[in-house]
């Protein structure tokens, strides 16, 4: 298989990061980078779907890394995987041992592990300066169940139609569903018996993920749905920032800097410094642009938000409205120096947070189940990536079949195709979204 093939296949199934901001993967896939680093860390308390796609598809991730270190020539692979779980680590490493050029990284258990840069700095020693792509340094990152989605593109012919979703929190058992991409998130709660009926949904993790709603649906990037009481600590938390929330700030923050120091983007030396910020606020010094652009280092950890402040000030918010402004105008991060600060080996054990946001009790693993769930309706979005959306290509009454393309990447800069989850006729089409209804047309 030449480079070409591999881009060319990976851009037309609609590829994109299955474990973040959805980047289209093949703008990352670029010749003669010095690592390929593959992203298991799964650091967000509560969830375990990466985990159970690496102990149920290692040998499928593992050829598709040999593919990749063939075909786009990268030096090495270096696996990252939380030491915690060591079987899984011997399993792979086990398939790996005639492999000289992949190796199984053992992280520590620290939030974020999983952090693009964070995990990048533990796999290699390199570190990526702030406002720049970790092809700066010669390296692609890309997570396990992407690289399974190639897997299945390569060696399936197959475009990206489904996702694995683990449904957890306050429940009886906790699930990894296989779903269509546009599965509304009420059909899989059905899946499963909730503890509480006066309950909140989080999207995501609990640190990093937002409370959304049952009509919400599925994307490629969509990694687990949380069930959480209406009463718990987390749910409090995470309510937007009010001018209630303003006023603690310019009485409550002490300028302890702790928000700084366990800022893991700081510690690689990106000068990312949200008690800056705060004085700032709370002093009405807002023309420091110094100040300001601290922010637009931001990854929106919570770290300092969840964890750190004592005085439950929420600096993480104010870092990202203050980056989404910022950037909205044009104002772009710029080249630091990138020297690893001393205290860069004190990290968050992630086992605290689950202790921190009380949620220790529905911290359990999932069954796995890898029959396909089957929905009547699925809501493609055409949004749901980084970059230009994609443009539907289908009408209203028109019968698709699962893997049919329904939606083109725009020509006009970065973009990704969509294609249908399931069979089925068109009900409604939008610049925004696509739904799609089981059965044929009568």
């Amino acid at each position: 298989m030449t480079f070409d093939e591999l881009k060319d296949a990976v851009y037309k199934a609609g590829v994109i990061g299955a474990g973040g901001a959805g980047f289209p993967t093949h703008i990352k896939l670029v010749k003669d980078m010095d690592y390929l680093v593959i992203n298991g860390a799964e650091c967000e308390p509560l969830i375990y779907t990466d985990y159970e796609l690496m102990e149920h598809y290692g040998e499928a991730i593992l050829k598709v890394i040999r593919q990749m270190l063939e075909t786009l020539q990268i030096k090495k692979a270096v696996w990252g995987i939380k030491k915690k779980h060591q079987k899984l680590i011997d399993k792979l490493s086990a398939m790996t041992q005639l492999n000289a050029n992949i190796e199984i990284c053992a992280l520590p258990n620290i939030y974020p592990a999983g952090d693009e840069l964070t995990l990048i700095y533990h796999c290699t020693g390199r570190i990526v300066a702030k406002g720049k792509l970790p092809s700066s340094q010669k390296i692609i990152e890309l997570n396990v169940e992407t690289l399974l989605n190639i897997y299945k593109v390569l060696y399936e012919k197959q475009p990206v139609t489904e996702k694995y979703v683990m449904i957890g929190g306050a429940v009886e058992e906790s699930l990894i569903l296989k779903v269509p991409i546009g599965t509304p998130f009420r059909e899989l709660i059905k899946q499963v018996k909730p503890l509480d009926s006066d309950y909140e949904l989080l999207v995501g993790g609990p640190m990093m993920g937002s409370f959304g709603s049952k009509d919400d649906y599925v994307t490629k990037t969509t990694k687990a749905i949380l069930l959480f009481p209406k009463e718990s600590e987390l749910y409090r938390i995470k309510q937007v920032i009010d001018w209630n929330s303003m006023k603690r700030v310019m009485s409550s923050c002490s300028q302890c800097q702790m928000c700084t120091d366990l800022c893991p983007r700081n510690k690689l030396g990106h000068q990312v410094e949200p008690h800056k910020l705060m004085n700032a606020f709370a002093n009405g010094l807002l023309s420091q642009s110094g100040a300001l652009k601290t922010a637009l280092g931001c990854c929106g950890c919570n770290i300092c938000s969840y964890f750190a402040c004592h005085h439950d000030l929420m600096p993480s918010q104010f870092m990202m409205t203050v980056k989404q402004e910022l950037l909205k105008n044009g104002i772009r991060p710029h080249e630091e120096p990138t020297d690893v600060k001393v205290g860069a080996k004190v990290h968050v054990p992630a086992d605290r947070l689950l202790d921190k946001l009380s949620i220790r009790l529905y911290d359990k693993h999932a069954r796995w189940i890898e029959e396909p769930l089957n929905v009547e309706r699925v809501y493609l979005s055409c949004v749901a990536h980084v970059g230009k959306p994609a443009i539907p290509i289908v009408k209203v009454g028109e019968e698709v079949f699962k893997g049919k393309l329904v939606a083109t990447a725009s020509e006009d800069g970065i973009s990704t195709n969509l294609h249908s989850s399931i069979n089925g006729v068109v009900s409604s089409v939008t610049k925004q979204e696509i739904v799609i209804e089981r059965g044929r047309l009568r």
